[in-house]
């Protein structure tokens, strides 16, 4: 990481973490997408809820895996949820700045989900501060059905819990069998599993639901 996300980790986080708070894509998404978990799996407020339907969640399968993956969830967990929000724009922006390929999306939520209405709330502020000053757009999953996204305009939300306020679309988890057997009616569509070559999900269009084979 560059000396200036550093120092600016060091100031704003204090717990010693010097890690890498955000991740420039993954596997399936493109360096282009600043990637930022509100929570960690093993903390997901959906989940603890009964809210996640999902039978093999990814993520957590992951922070089993990887300790130092989990670590760094639970560490940015606890930061964000007490962090202010000039100081989370303020290492965002150090992050984006600093990329060595344009960011030209942010994915809220890899791992867990919104914890509450308020935390809706602030991330749409965020997502308006990104996409004023950057032109940037966020997206996000989520499975929190109780709660109402119609006060984020600026996020664009799919979600995998039908009747979810605000959200632009569904995104259902789908048993692998049932997947392979699936032919999409109008409106719908069968996520290919490469975000790299798809923008259906982060993009304005006519679809209102989205299929995608389970992990």
């Amino acid at each position: 990481m560059r000396k200036q996300i550093i120092e600016l980790q060091k100031r704003l986080i204090k717990t010693g973490y010097l890690g890498q708070t955000f991740a420039y894509g993954n596997a399936k998404l493109p360096s282009s997408t600043l990637i930022v978990n509100l929570s960690s799996a093993n903390h997901c407020p959906a989940k603890a809820r009964g809210l996640c339907k999902v039978a093999h969640c990814y993520a957590l399968k992951c922070e089993r895996i990887y300790p130092n993956y989990k670590k760094k969830n639970l560490t940015i967990e606890q930061w964000l949820r007490n962090a202010r929000t000039v100081d989370i724009v303020a290492l965002m922006l150090a992050y984006i700045d600093n990329a060595s390929t344009p960011i030209t999306h942010i994915r809220l939520d890899e791992a867990g989900d919104f914890y509450n209405q308020d935390q809706v709330r602030q991330w749409n502020k965020i997502a308006r501060i990104m996409w004023e000053s950057r032109g940037i757009k966020t997206y996000t999953y989520t499975a929190r059905n109780d709660l109402d996204f119609t006060c984020a305009p600026y996020i664009m939300v799919n979600a995998s819990n039908p009747g979810t306020s605000g959200a632009v679309r569904e995104f259902l988890c789908t048993p692998r069998q049932v997947f392979d057997n699936l032919t999409p009616k109008r409106g719908e569509y069968k996520c290919p599993g490469d975000c790299k070559k798809c923008k259906v999900c982060y993009s304005p269009n006519n679809i209102t639901r989205v299929y995608c084979r389970e992990h």
